[in-house]
């Protein structure tokens, strides 16, 4: 732990401009922030907070990055305070069916009707659930298992945090795969899926896409896919591909207007696409394949 505040690089724009400076924060630049997380605060605009240990690594990063011109971006000191609790605190439990994701600030706070409790702090990789994308993926697998779904395979692709995998661990009690293009986000769902006592189930790899050793080849019941609107449809052959017949994938990281490209295109391959309710102008889909 550094021994003094963080500087805060925070970058503020519409939602799809903050949500790919946000994979670039995350994943791209290489740099060593704390944390990095993503806001909406407001109806069409969200703002992006990187914390970094000195003001010359936050100044490196803002030069290293791409975005619109009109996009806000500055460089503060935070207040010197207990910035690690103030930031998790900041995070309250998310209820998502039967999953309930909390902090560690807030484990001794967990209702005791909840089945699958979740301990997620932030952190370098995405996904704590606090995310309309992530919760619309918790819902809809909620659904399914309310259903008696029981998928066999089941594969978390672009896993950031592990949220998605570790949900599956602990309500299936069985293997679930892993896989991200970047090595932080599989060393973080390692390390989630060991506070979560779902170690034994959970397998993390870096994977670039369906070539890799990890996948090739391979077919699912059920393909978690919460990335972004284009590189879903960039997959969508792929993800039709591994799916196995009657397999499901549940689609996010998709804005509203952008759901119904995202459809057609899974479409065009043969699956059944369903879209689900909206969650603060993000749209998740249930494709299944015949």
């Amino acid at each position: 732990m550094i021994d003094h505040p963080p500087f805060a690089l925070f970058i503020r724009g519409s939602k799809v401009d903050a949500f790919a400076v946000s994979d670039q924060l995350g994943f791209e630049t290489g740099m060593e922030a704390l944390a990095v997380s993503l806001f909406e605060d407001g109806p069409e605009t969200m703002h992006v907070q990187a914390l970094f240990e000195t003001q010359a690594q936050a100044e490196a990063c803002l030069d290293g990055l791409k975005f619109p011109s009109d996009m806000e971006s500055f460089i503060t000191q935070l207040p010197d305070e207990d910035w690690i609790s103030k930031s998790q605190a900041g995070l309250p439990p998310v209820k998502a069916g039967r999953f309930w994701l909390y902090g560690t600030h807030d484990a001794d706070n967990i209702p005791s009707n909840v089945p699958f409790p979740i301990e997620i702090n932030a952190g370098l990789a995405f996904g704590t659930g606090h995310h309309g994308t992530t919760k619309g993926c918790l819902l809809i697998f909620d659904k399914l298992l309310e259903s008696g779904f029981k998928p066999k395979r089941v594969l978390d692709l672009g896993c950031g945090a592990g949220v998605l995998a570790i949900a599956a661990a602990k309500a299936l009690q069985q293997d679930i795969l892993a896989t991200d293009i970047d090595q932080d986000a599989v060393d973080v769902t390692l390390q989630n899926a060991l506070a979560n006592n779902v170690s034994e189930f959970v397998k993390s790899y870096q994977a670039d896409g369906f070539d890799s050793p990890e996948l090739k080849g391979q077919r699912f019941d059920l393909i978690f896919a919460n990335i972004l609107a284009k590189p879903l449809m960039g997959l969508a052959p792929d993800i039709a591909h591994a799916l196995a017949p009657d397999g499901k994938v549940i689609l996010s990281g998709i804005l509203n207007e952008q759901a119904e490209m995202v459809s057609d295109a899974f479409t065009k391959k043969g699956l059944e696409v369903s879209p689900q309710p909206s969650l603060s102008g993000w749209t998740s889909l249930l494709g299944q394949k015949p």
